[in-house]
């Protein structure tokens, strides 16, 4: 008689090759935990596991013969399959095509003829998936991953001594959560916690309960089904973790290591991507990201707030716990608050772990490039957005976060900004509430230096890892006109003064007194002192940071910087290029917004390199967000905000900063210095910032913009109760605060969001149906914008207007410029000039009387009027391709563009704040007007000219990456505008505009 065989296979889908088959996140793991239990519970029966790139259909149907196929009587057949099905009733391979289901998926039907013919004495056969839930079998619903509707099973699988046991009962859905469906959790707890051999009969019922228990607990309902019949007793062995599980799982272990890199193998991370890690941090883990791995299990899947100065290593600690993720087969977010940053982040991964280790790296910052289409089908493995574009996609498109498995959100103190932390807020609030539902990806939070974080960890329901320390101590201080420099010794933590300058070579340069008097010798004395040091002068307006970096280069005699001046782009300059090239003649640069993105990148490079011909960096006070700009000291020329802010720095603020100063490997020490014209201004700031203490973490939170944050809150959730929507509001970190710190609160919301409530159902925004409120179409469209609740009500109450005309996307890009966020755009003019009362003439030629008109209405100050029309035409020139020297002159009043008139900068960020908001404003009067035929993808074609800035013929040229808009302006204007003519073709016509070196470059990246 022959053995009895157990014949075991686990078969788990996440990836599909068809890029419009969404990827999943569980069906991986669950296979894997299931083979890896048994595994190490029976190591001699070599279960097979097919997942992933492995669960070909070829493959998938080779395994069925060799179980169900091929086993005797005396046999038993263990399969189980995670992953999509279809309405057709057929199994998703990896390499199934949707345009061809019949002959790339595996049928149910054939399945269950060899389910009956099999001859094995016993047959389990566990389907957690679904087998009618549409072409991407395991739809999203309310942010759980769902397997689907059930199949009616009885007609097609019988048979005694065999068992079927489906996810769900057949007019139910089967979900997934936390990291497994709940039928293969269930499946697996039950048999780790069984003490003996397990009667499949019992488990069966003990699986049903729990699933059933579980999906309750989620207010959900599942009922796994089974059918089939035993034959004798059929009996499986329990369960027990072992070395197989243990490795694909380290999470579970508990491991603490020591600060070598080596150690993370521990924990199921790669050893290509160690060996990295280790030449880039010789020295292992510091003791901040010890902590995290040891302390505070961030590489165990618990959520983390990291509170840390800027170059503490807190970075890493979200990288450590994405890649672990990315490497698990679960998907990374990380979210950052600019699109540079964003930039920067995703050439580093892409080169590390997309090189290294074949993830798939995207980024969605609202640019052209933008991976959309994979991030919502989850095709990819870390992901890098912004916040506005990840709470736009995951609210959009309903299950989007449950395919993630950890959230990094980098700069997490934007929360308090006024103007972004809405969209922080918000985004993490998604994320809470969501938990309620099963979602639990991973949250990891880091901020710079804050004070008192005022309950936020325990919003969040995490743990917060705080720290002061540097890894490179820090000479923080101010200094005087005297040259005597106040700080504080990091070694000792006293306060010290010593003649940092002799007093006699801080002399009046200009007219008057003025901050440059004293940074031009300081910089001499730190640049001399130091052959590599590397200095970044912040200071509060574009003009004045080019200006430091310009005088610098005149006073500092520094080598000049050639390599550097002919790697910027050579066409579309503008006035800002002629004098960035100035200064790198002198070894100084500047990094404002008036750069173009390729002139930042030169920029960026050329200072971070350690022995780099930059040495000098006039910067605004925006490069102190995350950009990797290291340097060994940083200078303050001010403390306080310009313009429409005017406000002095937070000292929040001010410590991120001066915390670029001090680069680990470079740098025994760091340094900062405040300019102060006299011994007493010198007190003053030394005792407000060097001495203080950062304010505590708070919510932007306003009771002016109390009606947004509802708005916005119930894109959220499809209805909600009406007296329940205050409660919305009490989910959000303001509502925690404020509730936490006045019992009475709540109470008086309710009162407020009555009032906002009347006015979103008069304005067609909401509507009530019984107790319940939800939102309209419209207000779907309203809330989902990136519009505050007064641009709304302006944008409706204008749709009524008999001035609006005919509407098309054309039209409706000059309406954008009436919104209130637009008129808070800064737009350059002079209150006197002539020139600017003739732009609403200019427009009444360029976009039509009718709205021009209507830029009159709604007016906070009379120049309004004027700007509105000026940056209709600004916005009109740009996307035609006018060169930005002639943009500039254009729009300019004053020849010294650098103070007054229209800078490159303002051009882009009018430009930019158009698209951004004429994005939001084409839905909603798509959903006021249905007639409407608005195309998507003539508002996509909109929405990149805005970015980039040129006419319609020459888009197609953006295919090729290496290209500026100034050389895609120029081969346009020659007739070349298809990124598909051959080179050979094209090549005479780049050898006369841009000569043979460049040439060179670009031939590499034409299409072949």
């Amino acid at each position: 008689m022959p053995t009895p065989r157990l014949l075991a296979g686990f078969i788990g889908i996440n990836r599909h090759l068809d890029r419009d088959i969404s990827d999943l996140s569980c069906a991986r793991r669950d296979a894997t935990a299931l083979w890896a239990l048994w595994q190490d519970t029976l190591p001699n029966t070599d279960p097979a596991l097919l997942v992933d790139e492995d669960a070909t259909q070829a493959r998938i149907e080779e395994l069925l013969s060799q179980t169900l196929d091929a086993a005797t009587e005396v046999d038993t057949v263990l399969l189980a399959f995670s992953g999509h099905g279809t309405h057709s009733h057929r199994i998703v391979t990896h390499d199934t095509d949707l345009l061809n289901l019949v002959d790339t998926t595996i049928s149910m039907a054939s399945l269950a003829e060899r389910f009956r013919n099999s001859r094995a004495r016993h047959i389990l056969l566990v389907l957690d998936c679904c087998f009618s839930g549409g072409a991407s079998a395991k739809v999203i619903e309310d942010g759980v991953q769902s397997r689907g509707t059930g199949f009616s099973l009885e007609n097609n699988f019988a048979g005694r001594g065999r068992v079927l046991l489906a996810a769900a009962n057949v007019d139910e859905e089967a979900w997934e959560a936390a990291g497994h469906g709940l039928l293969t959790a269930a499946l697996s707890e039950a048999l780790q916690a069984a003490a003996g051999p397990v009667e499949v009969g019992g488990l069966l019922a003990e699986v049903t309960g729990r699933v059933r228990a579980e999906a309750q607990r989620l207010g959900l309902t599942q009922t796994p089904k089974w059918v089939g019949d035993f034959e004798g007793g059929f009996v499986i062995p329990a369960l027990h973790a072992g070395q197989h599980y243990y490795k694909a799982f380290p999470e579970q272990t508990g491991l603490q290591v020591s600060p070598a890199i080596a150690d993370l193998a521990g924990f199921g991370l790669p050893e290509e991507v160690l060996q990295v890690w280790t030449q880039q941090f010789p020295q292992g883990l510091n003791e901040l990201q010890l902590a995290a791995v040891n302390d505070y299990h961030v590489l165990n899947g618990e959520s983390l707030l990291v509170v840390a100065p800027t170059s503490s290593g807190k970075t890493f600690i979200g990288e450590l716990a994405a890649v672990k993720a990315a490497t698990n087969s679960q998907r990374a977010v990380f979210l950052v608050p600019y699109k540079a940053l964003a930039n920067e982040k995703f050439e580093q991964f892409s080169a590390l772990y997309g090189d290294t280790l074949g993830l798939r790296v995207i980024r969605c910052t609202g640019d052209f490039q933008d991976a959309t289409n994979a991030f919502v089908r989850g095709k990819y493995d870390i992901a890098l957005l912004t916040y506005e574009m990840f709470l736009n996609l995951v609210v959009r498109s309903q299950g989007t976060l449950s395919r993630i498995g950890v959230v990094v959100i980098d700069e997490a103190q934007f929360i308090t900004d006024p103007g972004r932390g809405i969209s922080v807020e918000l985004l993490l609030t998604y994320i809470l509430s969501a938990r309620e539902r099963g979602i639990t990806p991973q949250l990891v939070a880091l901020s710079a230096v804050i004070g008192n974080t005022n309950g936020f960890e325990h919003w969040l329901r995490c743990q917060a890892l705080i720290s002061t320390k540097r890894p490179v101590p820090l000479e923080e201080g101010v200094i005087d006109r005297t040259g005597l420099f106040e700080y504080v010794d990091p070694e000792t933590g006293m306060s010290q003064t010593r003649q940092m300058l002799p007093p006699h070579v801080v002399v009046t340069r200009r007219e008057k007194p003025s901050a440059q008097d004293v940074i031009v010798p300081l910089a001499q004395a730190l640049l001399s002192s130091e052959p590599t040091a590397k200095l970044i002068v912040f200071r509060n307006m574009r003009g004045k940071a080019e200006g430091v970096a310009g005088y610098l280069a005149k006073d500092l005699g520094l080598p000049e910087a050639t390599e550097l001046i002919d790697a910027l782009p050579a066409q579309d300059r503008s006035s800002t290029s002629a004098r960035l090239r100035d200064c790198l003649r002198g070894g100084t640069a500047f990094h404002n917004t008036n750069l173009a993105r390729e002139e930042r990148e030169v920029v960026e490079r050329a200072f971070r390199a350690p022995h780099g011909k930059v040495r000098v960096l006039g910067a605004t006070t925006t490069l102190a967000a995350g950009i990797n700009t290291p340097a060994s000291a940083v200078i303050l020329g001010e403390t306080e905000f310009v313009g429409e802010d005017q406000r002095p720095f937070t000292i929040a603020e001010y410590k991120n900063m001066v915390g670029r100063a001090g680069r680990l490997g470079y740098n025994e020490r760091g340094q900062s210095f405040i300019v102060a014209s006299t011994p007493m201004e010198r007190k003053q700031l030394f005792q407000r910032y060097v001495l203080g203490r950062p304010e505590a973490l708070h919510s932007s939170f306003a009771s002016g913009n109390l009606a947004t944050w509802v708005l916005r809150l119930l894109a959220q959730i499809p209805q909600v109760r009406r007296k329940e929507v205050a409660t919305l509001l009490a989910n959000t970190y303001g509502g925690y605060v404020a509730g936490r710190n006045n019992p009475d609160w709540r109470t008086q919301m309710d009162a407020n969001v009555e009032n906002i409530i009347f006015d979103l159902i008069r304005l067609g925004i909401a509507e009530q149906e019984g107790p319940v409120l939800q939102l309209t179409l419209v207000g779907f469209a309203c809330a989902n914008s990136s519009l505050s609740f007064d641009s709304i009500a302006r944008l409706l109450t204008l749709n009524k207007s008999q001035g609006m005309g005919a509407l098309s996307l054309e039209r409706l890009l000059a309406l954008t410029q009436v919104l209130p966020e637009m008129d808070d755009t800064y737009t350059p003019m002079l209150r006197n000039g002539n020139k600017e009362k003739t732009w609403p003439f200019h427009a009444t030629h360029r976009i039509g009387n009718d709205l021009v008109q209507l830029y009159q209405r709604f007016l906070p100050d009379p120049l309004s009027y004027q700007r509105r029309a000026k940056r209709a035409l600004v916005v009109a020139d740009w996307i035609e391709g006018m060169p930005m020297e002639t943009l500039e002159q254009t729009y300019s009043n004053s020849p010294n563009a650098v103070f007054s008139g229209m800078s490159p900068g303002d051009v882009r960020r009018i430009a930019e704040a158009t698209r951004y908001h004429f994005r939001s404003v084409v839905p909603i009067m798509q959903a006021l007007h249905p007639e409407l035929l608005l195309d998507d993808e003539d508002l996509n074609i909109i929405s990149t000219r805005l970015e980039v800035g040129l006419p319609v013929d020459a888009l197609p040229l953006l295919k090729i990456p290496t290209l500026t808009r100034g050389e895609i302006l120029l081969f346009a204007q020659h007739g070349v505008t298809d990124a598909g003519t051959p080179w050979v073709e094209v090549e005479p016509v780049a050898q006369a505009l841009f000569g043979a070196d460049r040439c060179q470059i670009l031939v590499d990246h034409w299409p072949h």
